[in-house]
């Protein structure tokens, strides 16, 4: 259950994490991952794993963490949608296929995207 208040997170346009994450060669989505993990947590307050060690995971798993990450966070996003009275569509499915055929980062900016339709609710 989401309680109230709920901090909310920072408005991030998903285009530029786009950008960042390719003109720092990843540096930037593992910043995005570690971030996103303590919004989203601090949101629904359930700290299950700490935000670093989820980017940390990210990268010495070589990405194979984000399958787990994108399934957690979606189920996450789902919630936090539905608390605000928004559409929760799940898109769990969409997440793993982007995931193994290796253009996960567009996951990233559907994920900011739900994250940014919560927060201008707030």
């Amino acid at each position: 259950m989401i309680q109230s208040p709920r901090p909310a997170g920072k408005y991030r346009d998903p285009a530029l994490v786009l950008i960042l994450s390719f003109l720092t060669c990843g540096i930037y989505y593992l910043v995005w991952v570690a971030d996103v993990s303590r919004e989203v947590n601090d949101y629904v307050g359930d700290a299950d794993t700490a935000p670093a060690l989820e980017a940390l995971l990210t990268l010495v798993t070589c990405g194979l963490y984000s399958f787990y990450w994108d399934y957690k966070i979606n189920r996450k996003l789902m919630r936090m949608q539905e608390a605000n009275g928004l559409p929760a569509p799940d898109n769990t499915a969409l997440y793993l296929i982007l995931d193994f055929f290796g253009i996960g980062m567009v996951n990233a900016l559907i994920q900011q995207n739900h994250l940014n339709e919560i927060w201008s609710k707030r």
